[in-house]
């Protein structure tokens, strides 16, 4: 399969997704600028994935400061730091890997979600795993354009986004902000691990909305993997097994104890 059949597949799967992400991203945003807790400024050595303080401070191998703010790592991106043939690429495949990069450098958010559709059409692996650490490093608030990447087509670059993903959702707190994500990231999984692992997240959280949640998605046109574990986990939630979205509603109406 040639790189423009998988450009055109891949701008395909795009579709379903957008008016989710849409959904989410106001949300996600509601708390900051760029959603990086950290106000010290840090440098990637192209040689490691250390952070070396810019000020000459020793480097950091917590994810903590004294104070208790988060530090992430900066990643040293692959697409930019280990490409001997950087120059040989298609001018449109350079200026995105140096647009991802510029914007991990400035802790730009807004620039780096700007690119985050281009890179998950984008036929090279090394600028959609550098994609996937640029986003993964702006934590939570990159969550919606970090999601489809759960699914790409490289084994790395799909197990670095879940690792990122569940790294980032661990850190929203609202019930609804965290449901909304996981819908989201169960409609484009297809891995039946990832999607055991995902689905847990609706344990525990508000039982009205973890149901209308698998019932969009049993109903929305998910993927068949990703239905079929929202079937499991409505039955698990519910005690019921899933008969369609009436019943549903039925169970809210009389079974749903709202917490105190």
């Amino acid at each position: 399969m040639n790189w423009r059949l998988c450009t055109c597949l891949a701008a395909v799967a795009m579709v379903g997704i957008v008016a989710l992400i849409a959904s989410i991203r106001g949300s996600s945003l509601s708390d900051g600028d760029n959603g990086v807790e950290s106000s010290q400024a840090v440098v990637c050595s192209p040689r490691s994935s250390s952070v070396e303080a810019v000020n000459g401070n020793p480097k950091k191998s917590s994810r903590s400061s004294s104070s208790g703010a988060k530090i992430r790592k900066k990643p040293c991106l692959s697409a930019v730091d280990g490409a001997d043939d950087d120059d040989a690429r298609p001018p449109e495949e350079k200026a995105l890997a140096e647009r991802i990069e510029k914007a991990l450098d400035d802790e730009n958010l807004d620039d780096a979600l700007a690119c985050a559709g281009e890179a998950l059409r984008c036929p090279v692996t090394e600028i959609r795993q550098s994609m996937v650490d640029t986003l993964g490093w702006f934590g939570k608030k990159a969550l919606p354009e970090l999601t489809p990447f759960l699914a790409d087509a490289d084994d790395d670059v799909r197990d670095s986004a879940k690792n990122e993903w569940m790294m980032a959702l661990s850190d929203i707190e609202d019930d609804e902000e965290k449901i909304g994500t996981v819908e989201l990231a169960m409609r484009v999984l297809r891995d039946e691990d990832a999607l055991e692992e995902i689905s847990d997240e609706y344990i525990g959280v508000d039982e009205k909305l973890a149901v209308e949640s698998l019932v969009r998605i049993i109903e929305g046109g998910g993927s068949k993997e990703g239905v079929e574990k929202a079937k499991e986990t409505y039955e698990f939630v519910t005690g019921d097994e899933w008969a369609g979205a009436e019943e549903a509603a039925r169970w809210i109406a009389e079974e749903y104890e709202p917490a105190e």
